[in-house]
């Protein structure tokens, strides 16, 4: 029996265009992700990535997302994140920033930038209501993708 051994990438999406929350869902982000490997490596490139690639994790707010691959097309998916400045119709770009073997480490990865992401936009509200708010959108995880 063959292990396909995975890698998880954790991606920041930066819009051109500053903007609180994102529209746009995994569905987009994967197509979007699927036409530009097609695009830089051809049916042999979408080959290498199709099994077990997943948006797993997207979060609108704070605009990180995490992407899972095997490790053999973890270079395809990664080498041409900074290639992409369409998202749907969102102009953004992305930035890389975490590559790990388990989603329990992206995950921990994850929860340390959004404390930090948390720690900037708190200071900006005035209600407890509307912290509040924030904290249960920015920390919520929905993996069931």
């Amino acid at each position: 029996q063959y292990i396909h051994s995975i890698r998880y990438i954790a991606v920041q999406i930066v819009p051109y265009t500053p903007t609180k929350v994102l529209w746009f869902n995994d569905n987009t982000l994967t197509k979007c992700l699927l036409k530009n490997i097609e695009k830089y490596y051809g049916v042999y490139g979408l080959g290498m990535i199709e099994q077990g690639f997943r948006v797993k994790y997207i979060n609108e707010r704070t605009k990180i997302a995490i992407i899972r691959c095997q490790h053999g097309g973890q270079r395809f998916v990664s080498s041409i994140l900074p290639l992409i400045t369409l998202i749907g119709d969102v102009r953004a770009k992305f930035r890389t920033l975490y590559i790990g073997a388990t989603i329990i480490q992206c995950n921990k990865f994850i929860i340390k930038h959004q404390k930090k992401f948390l720690d900037r936009e708190m200071g900006q509200l005035t209600s407890a209501k509307e912290r509040q708010d924030l904290f249960k959108r920015v920390m919520e995880f929905d993996m069931d993708r």
